[in-house]
């Protein structure tokens, strides 16, 4: 993980591109129906024709944003993760380059192919999902619980009791597919073996 850190913290401009991008994504996903909401209440209900007006301009230039941190957050992500990708197939290819005969014996071919192509193509899913949801995943649990509060107290209070039970559940998921994980790798040195 140190050497993803390491090796991904070099694209810097990037990384800050990518965070600021998070923000248009949650201001589309959460600003529209917010606005909506409003306009029902103010413009609908109460028959108020300006309202409605330029409330739908509000989620047009909300809309245009949000497509475009969408987008930047698509390529900033996907950018950095197959750069970090082609950077540490590189220094795995380097580094294998220097074993010695009995050293490349020792690790095997199959295993070598297997940390050059599949590895490095798992990391690369990996930091594009760390990138995307993972960045993502706090803005919004910190905007939606604001609105939540702001809207409902008493719902804001079940909602906040739920988020253990799912915290909990991923890490459970996660303990439980590691072995899994780790058999579908020895399992991939076999076929490569092949």
């Amino acid at each position: 993980m140190k050497l993803i850190w390491k090796t991904t913290i070099q694209y810097k401009n990037l990384l800050l591109i990518n965070f600021i991008s998070v923000f248009g994504f949650a201001l589309a996903e959460l600003g529209i129906p917010t606005l909506i909401a409003q306009m029902i209440d103010r413009g609908v209900n109460q028959k108020d024709p300006a309202t409605l007006r330029s409330d739908f301009m509000i989620i047009l230039i909300i809309a245009f944003l949000g497509v475009l941190g969408t987008s930047i957050l698509a390529f900033t992500s996907t950018r950095i993760s197959t750069n970090v990708t082609y950077d540490l197939r590189k220094k795995i290819f380097d580094h294998s380059m220097g074993f010695s005969h009995s050293e490349m014996e020792k690790f095997g071919i199959a295993s070598m192919i297997t940390r050059t192509n599949n590895d490095a193509y798992q990391i690369m899913l990996f930091l594009n999902t760390i990138l995307r949801s993972a960045m993502i995943a706090p803005v919004m649990m910190i905007v939606c619980a604001i609105l939540i509060i702001k809207t409902s107290l008493p719902l804001s209070s079940i909602i906040f009791v739920t988020i253990p039970i799912i915290i909990f559940g991923v890490i459970y998921f996660a303990k439980v597919t590691a072995p899994i994980s780790e058999k579908q790798q020895k399992a991939l040195d076999s076929i490569n073996r092949i």
